[in-house]
Formats: structure tokens, C-alpha cells, sequence
């Protein structure tokens, strides 16, 4: 244990050993009771710790609370325009998708040295279906 971190952790979790981490607990203990500069600051935190646990926080008066609940915004029935928008955006992003498989699913063309020796055999997409001579019919 450093001075450096005891200080850390007096600072951050108070004098009180109990809120201390677990992991550092003994070994801060022990430092705090072989140094006795260390006994001034605990005691330095301490009264921070006793001013902190006094303070108390007023209650909020009913001009203030009326005055809240006067300043906040009215929400609109119906649809606002934000809603809207994001609806055209949802959409917009779904039929881009759409689009662009289409496109990929047609412009897929394997090379013909792949499936034909012959230059006059045709290319073939995904979308062309027929009588050809690639085409494995319903019993295969």
C-alpha cells in the first residue's frame, strides 16, 4: 500500500474501513496503523464524512412543483411529424434492401467455361427458369 492510493481510497470511500474495497481493506488498515500521518487524514475525512451524513435536502415547496409541472411541454395527440419521418425511414431502408438483392440475384453470372464448353450456350441468372438444357427439372 502507497500513500498515494490510501489517499485514493480515504478520499473516494470515506474514513469509515467498512466502505472500503474488500481486495485493500486489510492492507490500508494495516498501513493507517503504521503511519501516523495517516491517523490525521482519517480524521480530516471523518468530519467530512459526519458533514456529508448531516446535510439534509428540503423538500420542494408547491410553487416550485407547480411551477415544473406549469413549464413542462404538452404532448400532442396524434401522430407528430417526427413519427412520420421515421416511418419513411424504415421504409426507404427496406425497399434499398429489396433493390439491391434484385439486383444482385440477377446480376449473378457464373462464367461459361463453368458449366458449357460451347460459346452459343446461354448465361444464366437466378431469375431464368425454363426449358434449357441446364435445367434439372421437378424429379432430380
Amino acid at each position: 500500500m502507497t500513500p498515494e492510493r490510501f489517499r485514493q481510497i480515504v478520499e473516494a470511500y470515506g474514513a469509515t474501513p467498512q466502505r472500503w474495497p474488500e481486495g485493500e481493506r486489510t492492507a490500508a488498515e494495516a498501513f493507517a496503523r503504521t503511519n501516523p500521518g495517516m491517523q490525521a487524514m482519517l480524521a480530516r475525512e471523518a468530519s467530512l464524512d459526519s458533514m456529508l451524513g448531516a446535510y439534509q435536502v428540503a423538500p420542494a415547496g408547491s410553487a416550485l412543483v407547480g411551477a415544473v409541472i406549469a413549464s413542462a411541454r404538452r404532448r400532442r395527440p396524434g401522430l407528430s411529424w417526427m413519427a412520420i419521418g421515421q416511418g419513411f425511414g424504415i421504409v426507404g431502408a427496406g425497399l434499398a434492401g429489396v433493390i439491391t438483392g434484385a439486383f444482385l440475384m440477377t446480376a449473378y453470372a457464373p462464367p461459361p467455361s463453368s458449366f458449357a464448353e460451347d460459346d452459343d450456350q446461354p448465361i444464366l441468372t437466378s431469375f431464368d427458369v425454363g426449358d434449357s438444357a441446364y435445367d434439372l427439372g421437378d424429379d432430380q
